[in-house]
Order: structure tokens, then sequence, then C-alpha cells
């Protein structure tokens, strides 16, 4: 789990591109900005990618490591009824 640099806390979260500059930053580096909701202080971070990447990845959830599961026939059977 990262930490901010500047207080230690763990609170902190992937930060809106603000600029043309930083856009092409982040086209073509490994790095992300992340802002801390504890002190504000705002940095960019190295992406982790997840250890496995399927087909069905998108791009968010490359630069999250957040997934959501595969939709099972159960799943649909229970959309139908409702």
């Amino acid at each position: 789990m990262r930490k901010c640099p500047a207080c230690g806390s763990s609170r902190i979260y992937p930060s809106r591109l603000r600029s043309p500059v930083e856009r092409m930053r982040r086209v073509f580096s490994e790095k992300q900005p992340y802002r801390c909701h504890a002190c504000n202080h705002r940095a960019w971070y190295q992406i982790y990618l997840p250890l496995t990447e399927g087909p069905d990845a998108e791009p968010e959830d490359l630069r999250t490591g957040l997934s959501s599961k595969p939709i099972t026939p159960d799943d649909l059977d229970r959309l139908d009824k409702g």
C-alpha cells in the first residue's frame, strides 16, 4: 500500500490530469498523479499493473488494478426474474 510522502497517510487516490503537459507525461511514462486526501499533497507514482492480465481486461482495470468478476448464467437468470 502506498503512503503519502508528506504526511504518511494511506488515503491517496489517483488525481486528474490537469494540463496537456501532464497528459503527455502520462502517455510516455509509467506514472500516474495521486493526491493525498489527508494533507492535499500531490505527486506522481509508479503504476503497478495487476499480475494477471486477461483478454477481458479494460484499460481502466490495468491502471487501477481493479476489475469486476465475469457475469455468470445464474446472474443473468436473476436479472431476468427481476
